[in-house]
């Protein structure tokens, strides 16, 4: 395997996996993405950006296009209904250059799918149902067989069956 141009899969295209191939993509990697929606896009309303996920994307070179499109949280706050707190977030707490970003996902969807490499290969309505690391192949639901890849990298959500 060679360090210098690799052969990956990414399986998932939601933030993670849009992040993680555009990055490896970057990097001067041959990727391929693996979706199960014949017609990619956001799933979900919104989403809480953490410090660490904008500075990720600062790392991208995107900070400024998401930060247009957010709203900043300097303090997260819960209390149950008869008051009581039971969650107190103060990012500044922990550092005064601290805050999450709330943004609605089709925004950072749209962001990150406008700066995909071109030549990233982009696999629609494909399942991924297994994944062989030892082989470095994945098979999608249809029953094909795609790699080999020297890296998988899974991305299919919190419900993945893969990991």
């Amino acid at each position: 395997m060679s360090l210098s141009r690799l052969s990956v899969a990414v399986i998932g295209l939601g933030t993670a996996g849009q992040a993680a191939a555009i990055l490896l993509a970057r990097d001067g990697h041959r990727v391929e993405v693996f979706e199960q929606a014949a017609a990619p896009g956001p799933v979900g309303a919104g989403v809480l950006l953490q410090p660490v996920g904008l500075q990720v994307l600062w790392k991208m070179g995107l900070l400024d296009e998401v930060l247009r499109h957010g709203r900043r949280i300097d303090r997260l706050y819960g209390d149950t209904p008869k008051g009581k707190g039971v969650l107190d977030i103060r990012y500044a707490r922990l550092d005064p250059r601290l805050y999450g970003l709330g943004l609605q996902r089709g925004a950072l969807f749209s962001i990150l799918a406008s700066v995909i490499d071109p030549a990233t290969v982009l696999h629609a309505d494909s399942r991924v149902v297994d994944a062989d690391s030892d082989n470095g192949r994945v098979r999608d639901v249809h029953g094909k067989s795609h790699g080999p890849f020297d890296l998988i990298v899974v991305a299919d959500g919190s419900a993945s069956s893969l990991r």
